[in-house]
């Protein structure tokens, strides 16, 4: 190539001086490459990056900056630079820079070398040519294509044919196998097989000068990988996503090795899977996949085998449920249980937001209790459904609560004590954590206007200065009406500089009510109409546009629609003739809702005898509000009624919401005082309900959600009562990791990674799980537990609790665990609570849940593993005289039985019969079986321990 070159500090010519001449670029320079690569006059399309770089090679532009593998603008600088101007600017240096530094710009496509090292090539051959255990050294690292120049690769594969037929391989059986295919002369003939055999230094070396090669093979693989996910950037095409799961296979086929074609003729294939059956029958019985811990199940089976998609179905965890019209808070107010959706958010124990991730159908035909609380709460659930709660020994002891059963706090619903004590309790929520909202009237102000307004207007009546301040403190002006306690309230708005101006007829200087009055009134009335003297402009208090509103409220006609009045306000917020807390104000920030009780309680609020806080009201919508606004801080409180004598029937029965506060809830300092006089200090008994009484109802309908939160609790109730939602594949991992050392990941969208942990120690030491949650360990559970606990520690499984976790991320941590710890098996708890996590939303959740089948499954092939997805069936099952699940019965979509390998369908018969004589059972139906029979297999359940076990097992 030919053309002027400059040194760095030479300064570059004019603008004009100089084009690329067709001589510079001669025609076969480069007869493979593409047009970008030619002058401008020579390309096929045009001068579309023009002199200034364009985009894919030429995109750095003027500054030299960084430029792609190929494109349609600019053309290739000589010395690989990156970017498509024609002068050597400060950029250019550093693109040279980079490339004596082995960088990878837009040139270097014909201009530098790949990575090789032909001299390392050269001592294999030759190591491979003197000695027979040199190539069984090398066949583990290298493989025909790991060579650069291709005559290379023509003889390592007459080598290793030789060498699979049992013949020597020197110089001449070499020779004259590549002879046989017409080979000899493109490799150099049989002198170069003798020059690589005087070439190697020692044949022992033959493995290390291997490994040599086979890192310069992957460097080689890893710039073209590169070169294909630049394209992809610059193509733009597809869904980003797709793009960027595509560069990760990339990246990863270059680890993995994985150079082989798409597709290879049926002799190929046979050869290997003739080597299959033969290393499995060599094994006597022996099995080849994963092992599950299961006998019979592996006996079927051969265990789990790499490649295979594995489907545990099981209906969702019997019960859990509550009445459909059970209230349920959200962050922005109230739902039901009957109306509550995948999607919504619910709030947490600790008052946080929290998303529904799964639900069930309306159950029917469930046994059934009301439970009822020392605060008066009341909570129809089933008998399954799960509470986290605390016991009068776990109380005394100091011990966390555990999870259990409506039924079974019906059983130990009181102590064995003389007094009959409540034995059962539930926490308090925190206070809702929630964000500030914009609030048309301040907290403190509804709230005082609440306790002491008018009902109809803004007006309030109140003898506490300090409740004035704390209204000037808002922005608000109280303006006494006579000399009654009344103020008439008001925003506080920027006055005129002047009230005063002088009649345009007679010079008389007056107070003018509006802007555009400009006469005194007296007989210049009627004069003023012939005086062109100009208005003094008035400007609006808030935007400061001209208005001719009153000087007592100057605002334009603009602003007094966008912020009004007070009473504006007010009647937006539709309490005027109907006093209640807004559902806007009772999901504010903590700070606003504090504000807005402070309010409440300084206008209407009082402390009893015992130190306690007392809100009275004859309106029940707002004794309701007020008691939300309590618990919704944290606290727990009661509700009482009394009749009084009213104007009205309405009028005449009192509420009294009362609450026992830890800390300071009053605004005014006399209510303060009072408050710290009377309160007695804070017992463990205001932290939390107690649950008194459990009785069995006729049964109506329920249903269970699912949060993504790590506790698995939500709130429930208009008191807030923090309540639970709802492990086979848990065994199948403690089989591979614990009892076979083989890595394996287990994806909980469900459970939390301690939870997790709890039950495989709890299935490991043969401990009950309730008694490691509730803190009653005996000396021999702990003797257990510290007996396993190193082996359990010791077990290559990983564990990701993440939540909504996409299909994307799921496959990119299985590859680095393939990667970096030869993972086994991968576990996915489970289907339904996985997102797609592209950008493009699916038509339906059946399309999304599609897609997600298909990709595990692509996943197992990928990675060579197999991976086991739980997923739930429908109600299908328990319309059925027998209650077994079928493989139609599996939810939400059909392509899941059609992508994988296995179905496992869980049925257990005591589920929906108590009294069974098949209690403790399970049966494994294994429905579909791509590679082998179906059956039905027994195990046995272990619900205290949380596990499954084979009948054949002593499970003492």
């Amino acid at each position: 190539m030919t053309g002027p070159q400059y040194d760095d500090h030479d300064a570059p010519p004019p603008e004009d001086d100089w084009q690329p001449s067709d001589d510079a670029f001669p025609p076969d320079a480069f007869p493979d490459g593409p047009g970008d690569r030619l002058p401008v006059s020579r390309r096929s399309n045009g001068p579309a990056g023009g002199r200034e770089g364009g985009s894919g090679g030429g995109s750095g532009g003027r500054e030299g900056g960084s430029g792609g593998s190929g494109g349609s603008g600019g053309f290739q600088r000589r010395d690989g630079g990156k970017g498509g101007d024609r002068f050597p600017g400060k950029g250019e240096r550093r693109d040279r820079d980079g490339d004596r530094e082995g960088g990878f710009g837009g040139g270097e496509g014909f201009e530098r070398v790949p990575p090789q090292d032909l001299a390392a090539e050269q001592s294999v051959l030759g190591g491979m040519l003197l000695s027979k255990d040199a190539i069984a050294d090398v066949v583990e690292v290298l493989k025909p294509a790991d060579y650069y120049r291709p005559a290379h690769e023509l003889i390592h594969g007459a080598i290793l044919d030789l060498y699979a037929r049992g013949e020597p391989a020197d110089p001449i059986t070499v020779a004259g196998e590549l002879t046989k295919r017409g080979e000899l002369a493109r490799v150099g003939g049989a002198s170069y097989l003798h020059t690589l055999v005087n070439s190697v230094p020692t044949a022992a070396n033959a493995e290390y000068y291997a490994e040599i090669v086979h890192e310069r093979a992957v460097l080689r693989r890893l710039v073209e990988a590169g070169t294909r996910i630049a394209g992809m950037g610059y193509a733009a095409e597809g869904d980003v996503d797709d793009i960027v799961n595509a560069a990760q296979a990339e990246i990863y086929a270059v680890t993995e090795q994985r150079t082989n074609e798409d597709y290879a003729p049926l002799a190929d294939i046979m050869e290997g899977a003739l080597d299959e059956i033969e290393a499995i029958g060599s094994r006597s019985g022996q099995m080849s996949g994963v092992p599950t811990g299961f006998a019979d199940f592996d006996a079927l089976t051969n265990g789990l085998h790499p490649g295979q998609m594995i489907v545990i179905a099981a209906r969702p965890a019997m019960g859990k449920a509550l009445a459909l019209d059970t209230p349920l808070p959200t962050p922005d107010g109230w739902t039901t249980m009957g109306e509550v959706a995948v999607g919504d958010l619910l709030l947490d124990a600790d008052g946080r937001p929290t998303r529904v991730v799964a639900a069930t159908e309306v159950m029917a035909d469930r046994p059934c209790y009301e439970v009822r609380f020392d605060d008066g709460t009341t909570v129809i659930a089933d008998a399954d459904h799960q509470w986290l709660t605390e016991t009068r020994a776990t109380r005394r002891s100091g011990g966390t609560g555990r999870v259990v059963t409506t039924k079974e706090i019906a059983a130990t619903l009181r102590c064995d004590t003389s007094d009959g004590r409540a034995n059962h309790s539930v926490r308090n929520t925190s206070a809702l954590d929630l964000p500030e909202r914009d609030l048309p009237v301040p907290p403190y102000a509804l709230g005082a206007w609440l306790g002491d307004g008018h009902t109809d207007a803004a007006r309030i009546t109140t003898t506490d200065p300090e409740v004035l301040e704390r209204l000037a403190a808002d922005g608000l002006t109280a303006r006494r009406i006579g000399d009654t306690p009344t103020y008439a309230l008001r925003y506080d708005v920027a006055e005129p500089e002047t009230f005063e101006r002088a009649c345009v007829v007679c010079g008389t200087v007056f107070t003018p009510k509006l802007a555009h009055v400009r006469s005194c009134g007296r007989s210049c009335g009627g004069r003023a109409r012939l005086v062109s003297a100009p208005v003094p402009p008035t400007t609006c208090a808030d935007c400061g546009a001209p208005c001719s509103s009153p000087f007592s409220e100057p605002r334009c006609d603009a602003c007094t629609r966008r912020h009004g009045s007070l009473l504006t306000a007010l009647r937006d917020l539709g309490v005027l003739g109907r006093k209640h807390i807004p559902a806007p104000y009772l999901r504010g920030s903590e700070a606003q809702r504090r504000a807005l009780l402070a309010g409440l309680l300084d206008s209407d609020g009082t402390v009893n005898a015992t130190g306690s806080v007392q809100f009275a009201v004859t309106s029940r919508e707002l004794a309701e509000g007020f008691r939300d606004l309590v618990v919704g801080l944290g606290h727990r409180c009661g509700v009482a009624t009394r009749r009084v004598a009213g104007r009205s029937e309405a009028s005449s029965t009192v509420w009294t919401v009362t609450f026992t506060p830890t800390g300071e809830v009053f605004g005014l300092a006399r209510k303060r005082a009072v408050h710290a006089e009377r309160r007695r200090p804070a017992t463990p008994r205001l932290r939390q309900r107690y649950v008194v009484e459990v009785r069995e109802i006729d049964s109506v309908p329920v249903r269970c959600v699912e949060v993504d939160n790590p506790d698995h609790l939500y709130l429930a109730t208009r008191s807030m009562v923090p309540t639970h939602n709802s492990t086979l594949a848990l065994d199948f991992a403690r089989a591979c990791s614990i009892h076979h050392n083989l890595p394996s990941v287990i994806f909980s969208l469900e459970m939390g990674r301690n939870e997790i942990a709890m039950r495989l120690l709890s299935a490991e030491a043969r401990v009950a799980l309730h008694h490691m949650r509730s803190g009653n360990m005996t000396d021999d559970d702990w003797t257990r537990v510290a007996r396993r606990m190193p082996d359990v520690s010791a077990a290559p499984l990983y564990i990701d609790d993440s939540p909504n976790l996409s299909m994307m991320e799921i496959r990119a941590k299985c590859r680095r665990l393939k990667q970096r710890n030869d993972l086994r098996l991968v576990v996915i708890d489970y289907l339904q609570l996985m997102q797609s996590g592209g950008s493009r939303r699916a038509e339906s959740r059946q399309q999304e849940v599609s897609d997600m089948s298909r990709n595990l499954k692509l996943l197992a092939k990928e990675l060579e593993v197999p991976v086991i997805a739980l997923s739930q069936l429908n109600r299908g099952p328990e319309q059925r005289t027998d209650k077994k699940p079928m493989v139609s019965d599996l939810r939400e979509s059909g392509s899941i039985e059609q992508d994988a390998d296995m179905v496992i369908l869980l049925h257990r018969e005591d589920a929906y019969e108590k009294e069974s004589p098949r209690a403790g059972e399970a049966d494994l139906i294994v429905a579909k079986h791509r590679n082998g029979p179906t059956a039905t297999i027994t195990v046995a359940f272990q619900g205290h321990y949380s596990r499954f076990v084979d009948m054949t097992r002593d499970v003492t």
